[in-house]
Protein backbone atom coordinates (compact mmCIF):
# COMPACT_ATOMS: atom_id res chain seq x y z
CA UNK A 1 0.00 0.00 0.00
CA UNK A 2 2.86 2.39 0.86
CA UNK A 3 4.44 1.70 -2.54
CA UNK A 4 1.16 2.48 -4.34
CA UNK A 5 0.59 5.71 -2.43
CA UNK A 6 4.17 6.83 -3.01
CA UNK A 7 3.84 6.00 -6.72
CA UNK A 8 0.78 8.23 -7.12
CA UNK A 9 2.46 11.08 -5.23
CA UNK A 10 5.64 10.78 -7.30
CA UNK A 11 3.72 10.57 -10.56
CA UNK A 12 1.61 13.62 -9.74
CA UNK A 13 4.66 15.62 -8.70
CA UNK A 14 6.77 14.68 -11.73
CA UNK A 15 3.99 15.22 -14.26
CA UNK A 16 3.09 18.57 -12.71
CA UNK A 17 6.72 19.71 -12.76
CA UNK A 18 7.08 18.73 -16.41
CA UNK A 19 3.84 20.32 -17.55
CA UNK A 20 3.58 23.47 -15.44
CA UNK A 21 7.10 24.54 -14.47
CA UNK A 22 9.05 26.89 -16.74
CA UNK A 23 12.37 25.62 -18.03
CA UNK A 24 14.66 27.13 -15.37
CA UNK A 25 12.84 25.79 -12.26
CA UNK A 26 12.57 22.43 -14.02
CA UNK A 27 16.33 22.46 -14.58
CA UNK A 28 16.94 23.26 -10.91
CA UNK A 29 14.80 20.30 -9.82
CA UNK A 30 16.58 18.08 -12.31
CA UNK A 31 19.98 19.16 -10.98
CA UNK A 32 18.81 18.38 -7.43
CA UNK A 33 17.71 14.92 -8.55
CA UNK A 34 21.09 14.35 -10.20
CA UNK A 35 22.85 15.46 -7.02
CA UNK A 36 20.80 13.02 -4.92
CA UNK A 37 21.53 10.26 -7.41
CA UNK A 38 25.26 11.02 -7.32
CA UNK A 39 25.23 10.95 -3.52
CA UNK A 40 23.45 7.59 -3.45
CA UNK A 41 25.88 6.18 -6.00
CA UNK A 42 28.86 7.50 -4.05
CA UNK A 43 27.58 6.06 -0.78
CA UNK A 44 27.23 2.67 -2.41
CA UNK A 45 30.73 2.50 -3.88
CA UNK A 46 32.91 4.64 -1.58
CA UNK A 47 33.56 4.30 2.15
CA UNK A 48 35.34 7.66 2.48
CA UNK A 49 33.06 10.67 2.90
CA UNK A 50 35.58 12.98 1.25
CA UNK A 51 35.64 10.88 -1.92
CA UNK A 52 31.84 10.79 -1.95
CA UNK A 53 31.53 14.56 -1.76
CA UNK A 54 34.25 15.14 -4.34
CA UNK A 55 32.50 12.77 -6.76
CA UNK A 56 29.21 14.61 -6.23
CA UNK A 57 30.97 17.94 -6.77
CA UNK A 58 32.57 16.84 -10.05
CA UNK A 59 29.33 15.23 -11.19
CA UNK A 60 27.32 18.37 -10.50
CA UNK A 61 29.90 20.45 -12.34
CA UNK A 62 29.49 18.32 -15.47
CA UNK A 63 25.69 18.24 -15.06
CA UNK A 64 25.65 22.05 -14.69
CA UNK A 65 27.55 22.46 -17.94
CA UNK A 66 25.40 19.87 -19.71
CA UNK A 67 22.27 21.69 -18.58
CA UNK A 68 23.14 25.33 -19.18
CA UNK A 69 26.11 25.56 -21.51
CA UNK A 70 25.45 25.95 -25.22
CA UNK A 71 29.12 25.34 -26.02
CA UNK A 72 30.10 21.76 -26.84
CA UNK A 73 33.73 22.68 -26.24
CA UNK A 74 32.95 23.90 -22.71
CA UNK A 75 31.03 20.72 -21.91
CA UNK A 76 33.90 18.58 -23.16
CA UNK A 77 36.36 20.72 -21.22
CA UNK A 78 34.35 20.15 -18.05
CA UNK A 79 34.29 16.40 -18.65
CA UNK A 80 38.03 16.25 -19.35
CA UNK A 81 38.70 18.35 -16.24
CA UNK A 82 36.57 16.04 -14.09
CA UNK A 83 38.48 12.98 -15.33
CA UNK A 84 41.81 14.75 -14.72
CA UNK A 85 40.79 15.85 -11.22
CA UNK A 86 39.59 12.32 -10.45
CA UNK A 87 43.08 11.03 -11.21
CA UNK A 88 44.67 13.72 -9.05
CA UNK A 89 42.29 12.90 -6.21
CA UNK A 90 43.10 9.20 -6.50
CA UNK A 91 46.86 9.81 -6.45
CA UNK A 92 46.58 12.03 -3.38
CA UNK A 93 44.24 9.90 -1.29
CA UNK A 94 45.19 6.33 -2.20
CA UNK A 95 48.71 5.00 -2.04
CA UNK A 96 48.20 1.47 -3.37
CA UNK A 97 48.06 1.36 -7.16
CA UNK A 98 45.14 -1.10 -7.65
CA UNK A 99 43.07 0.84 -5.12
CA UNK A 100 43.87 4.13 -6.83
CA UNK A 101 42.83 3.07 -10.33
CA UNK A 102 39.73 1.34 -8.94
CA UNK A 103 38.55 4.49 -7.15
CA UNK A 104 39.32 6.74 -10.13
CA UNK A 105 37.35 4.42 -12.38
CA UNK A 106 34.37 4.46 -10.03
CA UNK A 107 34.43 8.25 -9.83
CA UNK A 108 34.49 8.68 -13.61
CA UNK A 109 31.82 5.99 -14.01
CA UNK A 110 29.44 7.80 -11.65
CA UNK A 111 29.96 11.11 -13.44
CA UNK A 112 29.36 9.62 -16.89
CA UNK A 113 26.47 7.46 -15.70
CA UNK A 114 24.38 10.30 -14.28
CA UNK A 115 25.81 13.67 -15.26
CA UNK A 116 26.10 12.97 -18.98
CA UNK A 117 22.69 11.33 -19.34
CA UNK A 118 20.02 12.89 -17.11
CA UNK A 119 20.56 16.50 -18.35
CA UNK A 120 19.05 15.37 -21.66
CA UNK A 121 15.66 15.69 -19.95
CA UNK A 122 16.41 19.40 -19.77
CA UNK A 123 17.29 19.39 -23.47
CA UNK A 124 13.93 17.79 -24.25
CA UNK A 125 12.11 20.28 -22.03
CA UNK A 126 13.81 23.14 -23.89
CA UNK A 127 12.31 21.76 -27.12
CA UNK A 128 8.86 21.62 -25.52
CA UNK A 129 7.19 19.87 -22.59
CA UNK A 130 5.42 17.47 -24.94
CA UNK A 131 8.73 15.85 -25.89
CA UNK A 132 9.45 15.12 -22.23
CA UNK A 133 6.09 13.37 -21.93
CA UNK A 134 6.68 11.42 -25.14
CA UNK A 135 9.89 10.02 -23.67
CA UNK A 136 8.66 9.60 -20.09
CA UNK A 137 5.59 7.51 -20.90
CA UNK A 138 7.34 4.67 -22.77
CA UNK A 139 10.28 4.68 -20.33
CA UNK A 140 8.05 4.37 -17.25
CA UNK A 141 5.45 2.07 -18.79
CA UNK A 142 8.22 -0.28 -19.87
CA UNK A 143 9.02 -0.83 -16.22
CA UNK A 144 5.32 -1.16 -15.29
CA UNK A 145 4.41 -3.69 -18.00
CA UNK A 146 7.65 -5.58 -17.44
CA UNK A 147 6.96 -5.89 -13.72
CA UNK A 148 3.30 -6.91 -14.06
CA UNK A 149 3.79 -9.47 -16.82
CA UNK A 150 7.07 -10.75 -15.46
CA UNK A 151 5.60 -11.31 -12.01
CA UNK A 152 2.45 -13.04 -13.24
CA UNK A 153 3.63 -14.92 -16.34
CA UNK A 154 7.42 -14.82 -16.27
CA UNK A 155 9.28 -18.13 -16.55
CA UNK A 156 12.51 -17.49 -18.42
CA UNK A 157 15.11 -15.41 -16.59
CA UNK A 158 16.56 -12.43 -18.43
CA UNK A 159 19.67 -11.88 -16.31
CA UNK A 160 19.42 -14.09 -13.24
CA UNK A 161 22.78 -13.09 -11.75
CA UNK A 162 22.16 -9.35 -12.08
CA UNK A 163 18.43 -9.20 -11.39
CA UNK A 164 16.75 -12.53 -10.51
CA UNK A 165 13.20 -11.15 -10.92
CA UNK A 166 13.65 -9.94 -14.51
CA UNK A 167 12.23 -12.26 -17.17
CA UNK A 168 12.14 -12.38 -20.96
CA UNK A 169 8.35 -12.34 -20.84
CA UNK A 170 8.45 -9.11 -18.85
CA UNK A 171 11.07 -7.66 -21.19
CA UNK A 172 8.99 -8.22 -24.33
CA UNK A 173 5.84 -7.03 -22.56
CA UNK A 174 7.72 -3.83 -21.74
CA UNK A 175 8.70 -3.38 -25.40
CA UNK A 176 5.12 -3.74 -26.62
CA UNK A 177 3.19 -2.19 -23.73
CA UNK A 178 5.71 0.46 -22.80
CA UNK A 179 7.56 1.17 -26.02
CA UNK A 180 4.85 0.99 -28.67
CA UNK A 181 1.62 1.48 -26.71
CA UNK A 182 3.22 3.97 -24.29
CA UNK A 183 4.57 6.20 -27.04
CA UNK A 184 1.31 5.94 -29.00
CA UNK A 185 -0.70 6.82 -25.88
CA UNK A 186 1.47 9.82 -25.01
CA UNK A 187 1.37 11.01 -28.62
CA UNK A 188 -2.43 10.95 -28.70
CA UNK A 189 -2.84 12.37 -25.19
CA UNK A 190 -0.62 15.39 -25.78
CA UNK A 191 -0.73 15.90 -29.55
CA UNK A 192 -4.02 14.29 -30.54
CA UNK A 193 -2.30 12.18 -33.21
CA UNK A 194 0.84 10.20 -33.95
CA UNK A 195 3.78 12.61 -33.92
CA UNK A 196 5.39 10.70 -36.78
CA UNK A 197 4.71 7.78 -39.12
CA UNK A 198 3.86 4.36 -37.67
CA UNK A 199 7.19 2.74 -38.68
CA UNK A 200 9.14 5.55 -37.05
CA UNK A 201 6.92 5.51 -33.96
CA UNK A 202 7.46 1.77 -33.52
CA UNK A 203 11.24 2.02 -33.96
CA UNK A 204 11.55 5.01 -31.61
CA UNK A 205 9.22 3.47 -29.04
CA UNK A 206 11.01 0.13 -28.96
CA UNK A 207 14.41 1.87 -28.84
CA UNK A 208 13.39 3.97 -25.84
CA UNK A 209 11.90 0.89 -24.18
CA UNK A 210 15.11 -1.12 -24.64
CA UNK A 211 17.15 1.79 -23.25
CA UNK A 212 14.84 2.00 -20.22
CA UNK A 213 14.99 -1.75 -19.56
CA UNK A 214 18.78 -1.84 -19.88
CA UNK A 215 19.08 1.26 -17.69
CA UNK A 216 17.22 -0.67 -15.00
CA UNK A 217 19.57 -3.64 -15.42
CA UNK A 218 22.65 -1.41 -15.31
CA UNK A 219 21.61 0.06 -11.97
CA UNK A 220 20.90 -3.47 -10.70
CA UNK A 221 24.42 -4.43 -11.79
CA UNK A 222 25.90 -1.58 -9.76
CA UNK A 223 23.86 -2.52 -6.68
CA UNK A 224 24.63 -6.22 -7.06
CA UNK A 225 28.36 -5.51 -7.37
CA UNK A 226 28.40 -3.74 -4.00
CA UNK A 227 25.92 -6.07 -2.31
CA UNK A 228 22.94 -3.78 -1.68
CA UNK A 229 19.25 -4.21 -2.55
CA UNK A 230 18.29 -0.53 -2.83
CA UNK A 231 20.39 2.56 -3.51
CA UNK A 232 18.94 4.13 -0.33
CA UNK A 233 15.69 4.29 1.65
CA UNK A 234 14.76 7.81 0.56
CA UNK A 235 11.44 6.91 -1.10
CA UNK A 236 9.12 4.71 0.99
CA UNK A 237 8.30 1.47 -0.79
CA UNK A 238 10.65 2.21 -3.70
CA UNK A 239 14.16 2.50 -2.32
CA UNK A 240 16.30 5.41 -3.39
CA UNK A 241 16.22 8.08 -6.08
CA UNK A 242 18.49 5.96 -8.28
CA UNK A 243 15.95 3.15 -8.13
CA UNK A 244 13.48 5.49 -9.84
CA UNK A 245 15.94 7.25 -12.14
CA UNK A 246 17.50 4.07 -13.55
CA UNK A 247 15.08 3.72 -16.48
CA UNK A 248 15.46 7.41 -17.32
CA UNK A 249 19.24 7.60 -17.66
CA UNK A 250 19.74 6.30 -21.19
CA UNK A 251 16.20 6.66 -22.56
CA UNK A 252 16.32 10.48 -22.76
CA UNK A 253 19.65 10.74 -24.66
CA UNK A 254 18.58 8.05 -27.12
CA UNK A 255 15.14 9.64 -27.64
CA UNK A 256 16.70 13.07 -28.18
CA UNK A 257 19.16 11.82 -30.79
CA UNK A 258 16.50 9.75 -32.57
CA UNK A 259 14.35 12.88 -32.85
CA UNK A 260 17.32 14.86 -34.15
CA UNK A 261 18.31 12.20 -36.70
CA UNK A 262 14.72 12.05 -37.95
CA UNK A 263 14.48 15.86 -38.18
CA UNK A 264 11.64 15.98 -35.67
CA UNK A 265 13.22 18.71 -33.57
CA UNK A 266 14.03 22.28 -34.54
Amino acid sequence: MIRVITTFILAAGVLSAIWFLPLFPFQILLLIAIGIGLMEYSKMVFAEKSTRFFTVFLGLLVAFLMTWSSSKELILAGLVASVFLSFLWGMKHHQQMPETTHHVGLMVLGICYLSLTLPFWSWLKAEGRVWVMLCLFPACLTDTFGFLVGKSLGRYKLASIISPNKTWEGFFAGLIGGGIFGLWLASHLFLGQNFTSWPRLIVIGISVSVAAALGDLIESLIKRSVGVKDSSHLIPGHGGALDRLDALTFSAPLFYFLLKWNNLLS
